[in-house]
């Protein structure tokens, strides 16, 4: 089992992310996770900065800390083709460090650009084209999709890794899950779940796919200060 640690986009800004990403290294973390945020959860946490600028920094100040995103979204806000350009020309940047995070999204980040919030289906839909979307462009040379929700039209990525980086896929409903295991490299949830995790081995996950898990928990000098922060934050 590997630890990581969660660089959370919501609560801090762009320079002291990179500072704990160093320090996450130092103290001998495997990996860390950092949100995909337009807003954070609350007013009070007062931040939301753009997270491939932060992933570069964090490319350069670091040497050994594996980094994935926890998740983006590549469905409303984001195109899943500049999904698939920015991760792409991260996993150059990063070699075989970087890891792509992506899920369904959730309506706070993803209203900013107008186009509605869909149903749960309808998310799952897109959502599974946006994995095809990206995956495709990965492959090299030009590429057209013409699909349900997404059009691409002669499309190359020019920049691309040696090897692509693994996609890991945010699974909290069994369809997700399902889906994680078909198309995914690996699975990500917020809490331990034994039937997600049937769905996503019964789907094509294999025992060398990493299931993730993502705990919160918060450190203060007393108890009584972690309790009000953990109800604040």
């Amino acid at each position: 089992m590997d630890i990581g640690y969660k660089l959370s986009s919501e609560e801090f800004g762009p320079a002291d992310l990179v500072r704990f990403a160093v320090r996450a290294e130092q103290a001998g973390f495997e990996f860390g996770l950092i949100s995909d945020h337009f807003h954070p959860w609350t007013d009070r946490q007062g931040h939301s900065p753009f997270v491939w600028t932060v992933i570069g920094a964090i490319a350069q100040a670091t040497t050994r800390l594996r980094v994935g995103t926890a998740v983006t979204c590549p469905t409303i806000r984001i195109h899943p083709a500049i999904v698939a350009h920015a991760a792409a020309t991260t996993a150059a940047l990063m070699g075989e460090r970087f890891f792509l995070g992506v899920g369904t999204g959730e309506n706070l980040n993803e209203h900013v650009v107008g186009r509605g919030w869909p149903s749960p289906d309808v998310r799952l839909e897109m959502f599974e084209e946006a994995i095809t979307v990206i995956r495709l462009l990965w492959e090299g040379g030009t590429k057209s999709h013409h699909g349900r929700y997404y059009t691409v039209e002669d499309a190359r990525l020019y920049t691309l890794p040696d090897k692509r980086p693994p996609l890991m896929v945010a699974a909290s409903k069994p369809g997700a899950a399902e889906l994680a295991g078909r198309l995914g490299d690996a699975m990500i949830n917020t809490e331990v779940d034994e039937d997600l995790i049937h769905r996503f081995e019964e789907a094509g996950g294999g025992d060398d796919e990493p299931r993730y898990v993502e705990l919160s928990a918060c450190w203060a000098k007393d108890e009584r200060r972690a309790r009000k922060t953990a109800h604040e934050v």
